[in-house]
């Protein structure tokens, strides 16, 4: 039989279809064309529901009440005739109806059918009775909610198996990345992490749980400086990235020693004492000719003389927090010792990302440590629009609400849009995404969500209805993504996302137990002619499982 339309209710459009024939899917779209004006609609796939009927329920009630006896009669009888290629037989009390195994796709009118193939917003026409349903294939859904530029970026796979890709321009702005743990997030966010530094994007990542270090190398020549192959630069803090207190800057160092319990009053004093302290540096590098470094302990120094502020208690209250912070290893000691990150950002401007570990930094410590950089971002940005080379750098933040206030992911948010900056949100604290910041994204990359609760805060971004997200993101499969925003033209898309062949995208989540068998497969250790079992690495080894296993998150 083919797809029927049942009925229509507000935009919900039921359809009455045989699952032996037509094998239909949540999330897909079906095109409900009139035959003889070519117009219509596309509707897209909510939930299933099994059909129900009178003569069904007369059918099911003689079931229950003939007993046992009957109904082995009933399905004999059934099975003999599919095993000589009949079909269902009759409603006529012996056996069940072809009817009974109907279902109705409950579909959600989604945009309207023009006569010329294109597709327009929906105004709240239905087509008559006289008309044919079909799946709307995947080159016309492309053609008509991905537009691409020249700069596509692969993340995976349709419903169906063809490839999946955006336009690289689209992801620009402000990206939320969201699902419960173990959903793939973070997985999703590595894919698009190497295919915008295949494209030749710079990116930076802030990167808490050393999710990211696994990802291949940026690679170049030492001699030519000519990069042999795109990839990251881990800096770990308080290692292979120290600042010189001069380049971390002013105000994210007092946002750092108020984090550590500096009073506000003290902070407005060392404030105003560093600002002189700039100044005479600055002078003296003119006068030299060459760079003056400032260091904490230059610092320290100063209070210990009672010279920093003309007031001992609080001299004393700035010298312990000076000395706390120098041991969070943020501060380089020395010249030799610091590292320039805007020379580090110009090693992957031209593709390729700084991953910045900060995970041995202490709660308070990336406060502070990651408003420096982000001014240095943001001068970045405003460099490259000064140049008008406009080649302004995607950020991920992995869990940024650990390192970043709520007002300065809003001033983020804001301010990206005028500076050129591209920001991806991952997290999983989907309650703690800031309703501001919601209202305000470009895309949506949705992963598993099954509690309604953050189904219904994710709605507050208004790029869809709430009962669209109710429908598809509690029902997405691992590894399974919900496209929304600009990068679909505003149409649900659910993928299958891609897995990073050759690359480790594993976490580094330590385990005490280890597997005796292969990841993914429950048969019981394979034993030895000794009857002992085999060691861990001659288990056979699951492919399929393998994959899932390198890309959780």
């Amino acid at each position: 039989m083919s797809i029927e339309v049942y009925q229509v209710r507000g935009d919900i459009m039921e359809l009455v279809f045989d699952p032996r024939e037509e094998d239909l899917r949540v999330g897909e779209s079906l095109c409900v064309r009139e035959k003889d004006t070519n117009r219509g609609l596309i509707v897209q796939i909510m939930e299933f529901r099994t059909a129900t009927y009178p003569s069904m329920t007369r059918e099911l009630l003689k079931l229950a009440l003939a007993g046992n006896e009957w109904a082995a009669e009933a399905l004999k009888g059934q099975s003999e005739l599919m095993a000589n290629g009949g079909g269902f037989l009759s409603n006529n009390g012996l056996q069940p109806s072809e009817e009974r195994n109907l279902k109705v796709a409950i579909a959600k009118i989604r945009r309207t059918l023009l006569p010329n193939g294109g597709w327009d917003q929906w105004d709240g026409w239905i087509p008559h009775r006289d008309v044919e349903v079909f799946p709307v294939p995947d080159d016309e859904m492309f053609q008509q909610c991905v537009e691409l530029l020249g700069n596509p970026l692969e993340l995976g796979y349709t419903l169906r198996g063809k490839p999946f890709r955006v336009e690289g321009r689209h992801t620009e702005k402000i990206n939320i990345i969201t699902g419960v743990k173990g959903s793939g997030k973070s997985h999703l966010a590595k894919v698009i992490l190497v295919e915008l530094i295949e494209r030749g994007a710079p990116c930076i990542v802030f990167d808490i749980n050393r999710e990211y270090i696994q990802l291949p190398r940026h690679s170049v020549d030492p001699f030519t400086g000519k990069v042999l192959k795109r990839g990251i630069v881990h800096l770990k803090v308080g290692e292979n990235l120290k600042m010189g207190l001069r380049q971390f800057g002013i105000q994210p160092f007092i946002t750092l020693m108020t984090k550590y319990g500096l009073p506000e009053v003290s902070a407005v004093q060392l404030e105003n004492r560093l600002y002189q302290l700039f100044a005479e540096a600055d002078a003296l590098e003119r006068k030299r000719g060459r760079p003056y470094f400032l260091s904490l302990d230059h610092l320290i120094e100063l209070s210990e003389q009672g010279q920093l502020v003309s007031n001992e208690v609080v001299n004393n209250a700035i010298r312990t927090r000076l000395q706390a912070i120098k041991n969070t290893g943020i501060f380089a000691s020395h010249p030799n010792e610091a590292i320039d990150f805007r020379r580090e950002y110009q090693k992957i401007r031209d593709g390729g990302a700084l991953v910045i570990d900060l995970s041995d930094l202490s709660y308070l410590a990336r406060f502070g440590f990651v408003q420096a950089l982000l001014e240095i971002i943001r001068e970045i940005c405003d460099e490259e629009i000064l140049l008008g080379t406009h080649r302004f750098p995607f950020v991920f933040f992995e869990e940024a609400h650990l390192y970043i206030s709520r007002n300065t992911i809003s001033a983020i948010v804001t301010r990206s849009r005028h500076i050129g900056l591209t920001c991806f949100f991952i997290t999983n604290m989907i309650g703690g995404l800031d309703e501001s910041v919601l209202r305000q994204a470009d895309n949506l990359w949705l992963l598993n969500v099954p509690f309604e609760d953050d189904v219904r805060h994710i709605a507050k971004s208004a790029l869809t209805d709430e009962q669209t997200l109710l429908s598809y993101v509690k029902r997405l499969k691992r590894h399974h993504a919900l496209a929304l925003g600009n990068v679909t033209k505003g149409y649900p898309i659910i993928f299958r996302v891609k897995p990073l062949k050759g690359i480790n995208t594993a976490g580094e989540t330590k385990y005490f137990f280890q597997p005796t068998v292969a990841i993914g497969d429950t048969a019981t250790p394979r034993q030895q002619p000794n009857g002992d079992t085999a060691p861990p690495h001659q288990q056979p080894r699951s492919l399929f499982g393998e994959f899932f296993n390198s890309a959780q998150e």
